[in-house]
């Protein structure tokens, strides 16, 4: 009796060693079977990584090109902008010079009208003979132009 207990405990002890065996295989092959799984979603996710870094790299390259021709054109109507405003200062200081003559020939003007006026009054003479107004300015200025020209003898 001995015996078959021996056997019986010898026999669930390689059962069981056995079984212990197969079910580490399993899960030795199951580990495997995960790691190729993932070895290969890593693969694919890498391979996508790589091509959306290439598309990335085109975009990159399209978004520079595009922004130094911006900034090309910028520089371009910056300068064309200065232009204007370097031209238009010049403008100006001409307006402001102009109107700073425009106001002196208007002031000489003005002064040689009241100069004018001022000389032409004393030269109308008025007859003694005659009573009514002095002639018109108009006819005053007829009659000094007549005698300018010769055509009237004071």
């Amino acid at each position: 009796m001995k015996k078959t207990i021996t056997i019986i405990l010898l026999s669930v002890a390689v059962l069981g060693a056995a079984g212990w065996m197969v079910w580490q295989q399993q899960t030795i092959k199951a580990a495997e079977e995960k790691y190729q799984q993932e070895s290969k979603t890593n693969d694919e996710q890498l391979s996508k990584l790589t091509s959306d870094q290439a598309d990335m790299k085109h975009e990159n390259e399209k978004q520079k090109k595009k922004l130094s021709t911006i900034t090309k054109k910028l520089k371009n109507e910056k300068k064309a902008y200065q232009k204007e405003v370097k031209q238009r200062k010049i403008l100006e200081s001409k307006i402001d010079q102009l109107q700073k003559e425009l106001t002196a020939a208007k002031a000489t003007a003005q002064a040689n009208k009241q100069s004018a006026q001022a000389a032409r009054q004393p030269t109308v003479k008025k007859d003694p003979n005659v009573t009514h107004n002095p002639p018109s300015q108009w006819v005053q200025d007829q009659y000094d132009w007549g005698v300018k020209q010769g055509y009237i003898k004071e």
